[in-house]
Formats: C-alpha cells, sequence, structure tokens
C-alpha cells in the first residue's frame, strides 16, 4: 500500500512541475515583448496648443533594464518640460492571470499611479482616463516601436466618450545604447 501512496505522490509532483514549467514556458514570450524598451533612450517631443495643453518642447533621457530575477522591466525616466526636470520611475510586468500588461509609476513628487499597458504588435496602448471640471476626459497614449530602435509616441484626450480625439503630445525616442 505504501509504494503505491509513493507512486501516486511521485506522479502527482511530476504533474505539478511539469504545469509550473509551462507556464513559466508560456510567459517568456509575453514578458519578452517588454524588452522593446531595453536601453537607454533619448526622446524629443512637443506639447500642442490644445483646450487641453499648452505648447512647449519636451525631451527626455531614460533607461530600462530587467529587474535582477527578469520579472519587471524598470525604467527611470528624466524630463524636460516647460515647467522643470522632472524624475519617473517606471515598473512594468506581465500579468499571466488575465493576460495583459501593467505599469506603475511615480515621480517627481505626484502620487503613484498604476494602469494597463495594452500591446498589440509593435504599439503599446496606455488607456486612462481623469476628471476636469466635473467631466470625464478619456485619455491614451500610444508607444510605436515599429523602426527597429525608435519609439514613435503619441498622446490623446477626448472628452466627449471617445468620438473625437485631439493629440497634446507627440514626438520620437530613439535608442542610442543597449
Amino acid at each position: 500500500m505504501q509504494k503505491k501512496t509513493t507512486f501516486w505522490i511521485l506522479v502527482l509532483a511530476a504533474a505539478i512541475t511539469a504545469l509550473a514549467q509551462n507556464i513559466a514556458t508560456d510567459e517568456q514570450p509575453a514578458k519578452k515583448k517588454l524588452g522593446v524598451f531595453v536601453g537607454k533612450w533619448e526622446s524629443d517631443g512637443a506639447v500642442l496648443e490644445t483646450p487641453f495643453s499648452r505648447p512647449g518642447k519636451v525631451s527626455s533621457s531614460m533607461e530600462c533594464r530587467w529587474s535582477p530575477q527578469g520579472n519587471f522591466l524598470i525604467c527611470e525616466q528624466l524630463i524636460k518640460d516647460p515647467t522643470g526636470n522632472h524624475t519617473q520611475l517606471s515598473i512594468y510586468s506581465y500579468n499571466s492571470k488575465d493576460g495583459n500588461y501593467n505599469i506603475s509609476s511615480m515621480g517627481s513628487g505626484k502620487p503613484p499611479w498604476n494602469g494597463i499597458v495594452i500591446i498589440t504588435g509593435n504599439v503599446w496602448t496606455y488607456p486612462g482616463s481623469f476628471e476636469r471640471n466635473g467631466k470625464k476626459v478619456e485619455m491614451r497614449t500610444t508607444n510605436d516601436f515599429s523602426v527597429a530602435g525608435t519609439e514613435t509616441f503619441k498622446t490623446e484626450l477626448s472628452d466627449d466618450g471617445g468620438a473625437h480625439w485631439v493629440t497634446t503630445l507627440q514626438g520620437t525616442a530613439h535608442k542610442v545604447a543597449p
């Protein structure tokens, strides 16, 4: 009887190990998508004159690397805009339970925030919303990595439920070091 119990315990342990390895293997391609941002980046952009924004130039220097155990992408950024210099730390992760990507970010004395990143092909979309003058404003930022070593970014806002979008920020980042 003890041999049968030991046998089934070994079979169960092997099945659990195989399942855990499959889950880890299935996550690797998903996590790998975040790797496009690994390295040092320099960007230049423009804030446009809109009902939501005033014109100005924006530039940034950013460095992204994997966390020590390779589960998180960590990006630290220095941003220069018309209001001054700002720092931002962002941590990206893959949520295998929901099959999506998350971002947690903080910086320059602003409260931390969390969001979702939707990665479709070479385009990353950061959806969100906020309230302005008692009205909900939808927001989306896109990062397009269609050209190797280049990121084209754009932020758009809509105060009519997404029927019309206004571009408030646009620019390009270039990878300057691995």
